[in-house]
């Protein structure tokens, strides 16, 4: 069975796929990640960026990066990665399964609620 296109479906379509099916598989097997994660190797060409921030918050910022031996924006820049690689990152395949199943319930009691696709 090939995965949905939902781009082509017109509501009514999607919200019968989504009643009439027991089996997600198609659409986890289409899924791709939005973005790769963002990495930086040593020879990564650098742009300058300035920001302005809270002087309490540039005062935490050296005194973190001076208990683990880094710059301020060392630690500037890994806490930046590690931000945009958690909102960047795929859904799991488990997650992804119980959104489907979410939207699939809810689909089916919309048409049951109302008698009829809305």
């Amino acid at each position: 069975m090939s995965a949905p296109d939902f781009d082509r479906m017109t509501k009514d379509e999607i919200i019968a796929w989504f009643k009439d099916t027991n089996d997600l598989t198609p659409i986890l097997t289409a899924m791709t990640p939005a973005t790769e994660p963002a990495t930086r190797p040593a020879d990564t060409p650098m742009m300058l960026a300035s920001i302005r921030l809270p002087v309490e918050l540039v005062e935490q910022l050296d005194n973190l990066a001076a208990l683990h031996g880094m710059r301020r924006s060392d630690v500037i820049r890994d806490a930046l990665t590690a931000y945009v690689a958690d909102r960047t990152n795929p859904v799991d395949r488990d997650d992804a399964v119980h959104a489907l199943e979410v939207i699939r319930r809810i689909v089916a009691n919309h048409v049951d609620l109302h008698g009829e696709a809305a």
